[in-house]
C-alpha cells in the first residue's frame, strides 16, 4: 500500500479503494485487516534470548576461570572442575533471569504507555491503542493529538501539523483536505496528508488511513518514536562506574594473593590462578546494575498500579529528590466535573443547581424555581450559545455521567442539557466555521446559519469579550450600549465571583447578513457584539488533596499553584487544601512579565501561586526554581506545556486530559489525573531508591568480607581457607534471593516525615565504604577465628566451618540490611515475606549441601551438630554488631540537635 500516491487522489477514491467509508470500519473488518497487515507499530530489532544467555559469560574474568577449570580438568581434578563449570552455569542462569525479568517489565511498562488514538468504528467514535489502527480506518485528529499512522484528510479545520519528527521543518504545516497534489508532490509538501509521529497543533480534522507500522514514511526510515528507549539510568551508569573502581581494587587484592600463594606458601600455579580467579568473579560487583534495574522496574510497575506511570526509569531517582511539586489547579488538585454554579443575566444572577455532570438540576430566580428557556431572550441566547458552540460530548458510562473534551466546554453543555436544548436545535443552526480558542485569544468563536444570515456567538474570557469585542450588552431582550459605567459594574460583579471561587465565562453574540464573513479575519468576525452575561463555574478540590498537601509539607516538599485561573479562584481553592496564601506570596502572569530573570529568582522562595499563567510563563518558572537549586516536579496537560515538561527535573503530564504531546514530553503520566498520585508516587519513589540501597549495601558487605577473609588468611599464611568453589558458591547464594529480597521491602516507617535525599549525593559515597570495611573486618575475623579454632580437627573439617559460618552469618545479616536506620526489633519479621522465604531457603541449600553426598563437589564434610549450633550462634555476631553501629548512629543525631 506504500506504493500508492494517495495525495494524488481525490477523498472519494481512497476511501473506494481502501474498501473504507465516512461511517467507519466494522469490528469484523478491524480483525481481519489486523490479521492481514498486522499491528500499527515500528519493529525494533531485539537481542536473541540465546545471545543474552550466552552474553551472561562475556566477561574477560570468566573466561579466564573457565580456562584454568578446563586445564584442571585435563588435569584429572575432575570434581572441582566440574563443580566451578556448574556454579558458573548457575551463576549464568541467574543473570540471564534477572536480565529477562528486567527486559519483561521494561516491556510491560512500554505496554503501559502505548499512546491512544480516536477513530470511527461503525459511526461510534472510540478511543483505541494506536497499535490497533488498520489502513482504512477513519480517524479523528485534534489539537494535542499524536498523527498514529499515515493518513489521507477527509476533513479540515484549520488543521494545523508539527512534522518536525519526520521532515525537521520547525513551523507547524496548514493541512487541507480538499486538495489532490500532483504525483511528485514531495512528502515536505503533502498538505493533504498526515503522517505517523506527527503532532496536531491546531484545529481539527479526519482522515483515512493509508499505511500503518513499518509502512509508514516513519516506519521506512525505522525511527522509533514515543517510547521507552533502553537508556542506562543515572543510577546504573553510577553503579557501573563504582563498580569499575571496586573491581580495580579488589584485583589488586587478587594479585597480591595469587603472589602470596605461589611464593609464600608454594601453592600450584593453577590452584593459586583458581583461588584469585574465582575471588576476582565473586568479588567484582558487576551484577549491581542488573539487580537495581529490576528493583526499579518491577518499582515501575507497582508505581503504574497506584496511577503514576513512568516513562522513564531515571525518574524514579529524581522522585526520591524532589523538593518542589508545581500543581496545575483544575482537574489535578480540583476533580475536573466543571460545574456551574451560576448565570448572571439581565444584570441579576440565576442560581443553578445540580453537580458533577449528570444533566439534571433545577434553575432558581429569587428562591422559585423557574424555565430557563422562557425566563428571557439573554438568558436563551445564553444557553443556546453554551450547546452550538460547542464541541465536548457528554455520556452515560457504566453509570457514571462523564464529559468528553475541554472541561469548559463540559461544564456549558451540562448548563444547556439541564435546561432541556435538545440536540436537534444544531440542525437548525448549522455551524459553518470555527475561530478555535487559544491561549493568546483566550476565546472560541463559531459561526452558525440560520435561514439567510449567519449568527456568531463568541465564549471564553469575559474581561476580553468586554474589552475586545463587545460593544452593546442586552438586559431582558433590549440592546443598550456598553457604557464605561456599565462596563465597569460587569467586571466588579466578575470579581465578586472570582472571589467565591467561581472561575468565569463570559458570551457575546452578533447577528449578521453578510455572506463574506466566514472568510473574514477573527478581529473582523469578533467586532461590534453584544454582550450576553457570564457564568461561574466551580471545580472543587478532589478528596484526599488536602492530605497529600500536609504529607508532602511533613516531607519538606513545597507544593505551588501553577494556574491559568483568575488570581482570585486560584487563591480560594489554594486555602481550601492547605496552603498558606496571601496577597503577598500570590504572583500573576502578566506581573511575571515584567521581571527580569534576577527579579523572578528573588521571588521565587516565597511565592505559593501562580495565576492567569501561559506554558511560557511555566517554563520560565522552572528555570528559576531549577537555578535556585530546587529538584521540580511540574504538572502540564497542553501541547505548549511541553517545553515546561521536559525543563522540569520530572514533568509529569495527565493520563486524562493530557495530550499526547504533553505525555510524551513527560516524565510521569497520572493515569487519574489526581494531585495526591504525584504525592504517593514520591513515596513509591523514595522507597524504592532505598530498596536499591539494601542489596547494595548487602551485596558489598559480603564481597569486602570474602577479600578480607581470603587475603587475611593468606598473610597469616594459613591453609587456603575458603575454595574457589565454595567463593562462587557463596556469591550464589548471596546474590540471588536475598539481595533481590531485600528490593520488596515495603515503606519505613516516617519515609515521608524526613527530608528530600540531596540531588548531588551518591548512591555509594566514603561513609557506606568506610562501613563496608569495617563490617567486612568483623567478618574476616570471625571466619579465619573459627578456621583456625577447627584445624586441629582436620583440614577438611575447619574448610566446612568457616565456608558454612560465612554463608550463615552473611545470609542473618540480611536481616539487619532491611533499614539503615531502624534496628530489626522496629521491623515487622512477616513484613518482607520474599526475604524471610529467601534466606531460609539459601540456608537450606546449604545445610543440604553438607549433608548430602553434594558436600563431594566442595570439599566439605558434616560437621557436628554441636559445632553447627555454634556457628548459627556467632553467625549473630554480625547482626548484633550492625544493631549497634544503627544505635550508636541515632545516639551521636540526638546528641548533635540537643547540643
Amino acid at each position: 500500500m506504500e506504493k500508492e500516491a494517495w495525495h494524488a487522489k481525490s477523498k472519494e477514491q481512497v476511501l473506494e479503494e481502501l474498501g473504507s467509508n465516512i461511517r467507519g470500519l466494522s469490528s469484523d473488518e478491524v480483525v481481519y485487516r489486523l490479521k492481514r497487515y498486522g499491528y500499527n507499530e515500528i519493529l525494533e530489532k531485539k537481542e536473541s534470548y540465546v545471545k543474552m544467555f550466552f552474553r551472561q559469560f562475556n566477561n574477560f574474568l570468566v573466561y579466564i576461570l573457565l580456562a584454568a577449570t578446563l586445564i584442571s580438568l585435563l588435569l584429572g581434578e575432575i570434581i572441582d572442575a566440574t563443580t566451578i563449570m556448574a556454579i558458573v552455569l548457575l551463576m549464568g542462569i541467574m543473570g540471564y533471569a534477572q536480565e529477562y525479568k528486567a527486559e519483561k517489565e521494561i516491556e510491560a511498562l512500554k505496554r503501559m504507555l502505548s499512546p491512544k488514538a480516536k477513530v470511527f468504528r461503525e459511526n461510534e467514535l472510540v478511543e483505541v491503542d494506536a497499535r490497533e489502527i488498520v489502513p482504512g480506518d477513519l480517524i479523528k485528529l485534534e489539537e494535542g493529538d499524536r498523527v498514529p499512522a499515515d493518513a489521507r484528510l477527509i476533513e479540515s479545520i484549520d488543521l494545523e501539523i508539527d512534522e518536525s519528527p519526520l521532515t525537521g521543518e520547525s513551523l507547524p504545516v496548514e493541512k487541507v483536505a480538499d486538495v489532490i497534489l500532483p504525483y511528485d508532490t514531495p512528502i515536505a509538501d503533502r498538505r493533504n496528508m498526515v503522517f505517523m509521529g506527527t503532532y496536531v497543533t491546531r484545529g481539527q480534522g479526519k482522515a483515512v488511513v493509508v499505511s500503518t507500522g513499518m509502512k509508514t514514511q516513519v516506519g521506512r526510515i525505522a525511527v522509533k518514536l514515543g517510547e521507552i528507549k533502553r537508556e542506562k539510568t543515572p543510577l546504573e551508569i553510577e553503579l557501573d562506574k563504582f563498580g569499575k573502581k571496586m573491581g580495580a581494587i579488589f584485583l589488586a587484592l587478587m594479585v597480591l594473593v595469587f603472589i602470596i600463594e605461589i611464593f609464600v606458601k608454594s601453592e600450584n600455579i593453577l590452584n593459586a590462578l583458581l583461588l584469585s580467579v574465582a575471588l576476582a568473579v565473586a568479588a567484582v560487583p558487576e551484577g549491581l546494575p542488573a539487580i537495581a534495574t529490576i528493583i526499579l522496574a518491577i518499582g515501575a510497575r507497582k508505581m503504574a498500579q497506584r496511577n503514576a506511570i513512568v516513562r522513564k526509569l531515571s525518574t524514579i531517582e529524581a522522585l526520591g529528590s524532589c523538593n518542589i511539586i508545581c500543581s496545575d489547579k483544575t482537574g489535578t488538585i480540583t476533580s475536573g466535573e466543571m460545574t456551574v454554579n451560576k448565570i448572571h443575566v439581565d444584570e441579576v444572577d440565576v442560581k443553578v443547581e445540580g453537580t458533577g455532570f449528570k444533566p439534571i438540576g433545577s434553575f432558581v430566580y429569587n428562591s422559585k424555581k423557574i424555565d430557563p428557556l422562557k425566563f428571557s431572550n439573554t438568558l436563551e441566547l445564553l444557553l443556546l450559545a453554551s450547546f452550538l458552540y460547542n464541541d465536548a460530548e457528554l455520556k452515560k458510562k457504566n453509570g457514571r455521567w462523564m464529559t468528553k473534551g475541554p472541561p469548559t466546554e463540559g461544564a456549558l453543555l451540562v448548563l444547556a442539557k439541564k435546561a432541556g436544548i435538545k440536540e436537534s436545535i444544531k440542525s437548525e443552526y448549522p455551524r459553518v466555521k470555527v475561530i478555535p480558542f487559544d491561549r493568546f485569544r483566550k476565546r472560541k468563536t463559531t459561526i452558525h446559519k440560520e435561514g439567510n444570515r449567519y449568527i456568531v456567538f463568541t465564549v471564553g474570557a469575559p474581561e476580553i469579550i468586554l474589552e475586545k469585542c463587545a460593544s452593546k450588552l442586552m438586559v431582558k431582550g433590549n440592546i443598550k450600549e456598553l457604557t464605561s459605567q456599565l462596563r465597569e459594574a460587569l467586571l466588579e460583579r466578575i470579581e465578586n465571583y472570582a472571589s467565591e471561587g467561581l472561575r468565569t465565562i463570559g458570551f457575546a453574540y452578533r447577528v449578521c447578513d453578510e455572506r463574506d464573513i466566514i472568510d473574514n479575519d477573527p478581529e473582523e468576525v469578533e467586532r461590534d457584539m453584544i454582550f450576553l452575561g457570564f457564568v461561574g463555574m466551580r471545580d472543587p478540590p478532589r478528596p484526599g488533596v488536602r492530605e497529600a498537601v500536609e504529607i508532602a509539607k511533613k516531607a519538606g516538599i513545597k507544593v505551588i499553584m501553577v494556574t491559568g485561573d483568575h488570581r482570585i479562584t486560584a487563591m480560594s481553592i489554594a486555602k481550601e487544601i492547605g496552603l498558606e496564601v496571601s496577597e503577598s506570596n500570590v504572583i500573576e502572569g502578566k506581573e511575571l512579565e515584567t521581571l527580569n530573570e534576577r527579579e523572578l529568582e528573588s521571588l521565587i522562595d516565597r511565592i505559593v501561586v501562580y495565576a492567569r499563567v501561559t506554558p511560557e510563563h511555566k517554563a520560565r518558572i522552572v528555570k528559576a526554581m531549577k537555578k535556585k537549586g530546587y529538584i521540580v516536579a511540574m504538572t502540564g496537560d497542553g501541547v505548549n506545556d511541553a517545553l515546561a515538561l521536559k525543563l522540569a527535573d520530572i514533568g509529569v503530564a495527565m493520563g486524562i486530559r493530557g495530550t499526547e504531546v504533553a505525555k510524551e514530553a513527560a516524565d510521569l503520566v497520572l493515569a487519574d489525573d489526581n494531585f495526591a498520585t504525584i504525592v504517593e508516587a514520591i513515596k513509591e519513589g523514595r522507597t524504592i531508591y532505598e530498596n536499591i540501597r539494601k542489596p547494595i549495601n548487602y551485596l558489598l558487605t559480603c564481597n569486602f568480607g570474602e577479600v578480607f577473609t581470603v587475603a587475611g588468611a593468606d598473610v597469616a599464611l594459613l591453609p587456603t581457607i575458603l575454595r574457589p568453589a565454595q567463593i562462587l558458591w557463596i556469591n550464589l547464594l548471596t546474590d540471588a534471593l536475598p539481595a533481590l529480597g531485600l528490593g520488596f521491602e515495603p515503606p519505613e516507617p516516617g519515609i515521608m516525615d524526613r527530608p528530600p535525599r540531596s540531588g548531588r549525593k551518591g548512591i555509594v559515597g566514603l561513609r557506606e565504604i568506610l562501613n563496608y570495611a569495617l563490617m567486612g573486618l568483623v567478618i574476616s575475623f570471625l571466619v579465619i577465628s573459627m578456621f583456625t579454632l577447627y584445624l586441629p580437627k582436620g583440614l577438611a573439617y575447619a574448610e566446612t566451618a568457616a565456608f558454612t559460618l560465612f554463608v550463615i552469618l552473611e545470609l542473618l545479616r540480611a536481616l539487619g540490611s532491611r533499614s539503615e536506620k531502624r534496628t530489626i526489633f522496629e521491623l515487622s519479621l512477616l513484613s518482607n515475606p520474599y526475604l524471610i522465604m529467601g534466606i531460609f531457603s539459601s540456608i537450606a541449600l546449604q545445610i543440604l549441601l553438607i549433608y548430602s553426598p553434594l558436600g563431594v563437589f566442595f570439599k566439605s564434610t558434616p560437621l557436628a551438630i554441636k559445632d553447627l549450633s555454634i556457628i548459627f550462634l556467632l553467625s549473630l555476631i554480625p547482626l548484633i554488631v550492625n544493631e549497634l553501629l544503627k544505635l550508636g548512629e541515632r545516639f551521636l543525631r540526638k546528641s548533635d540537635r540537643h547540643g
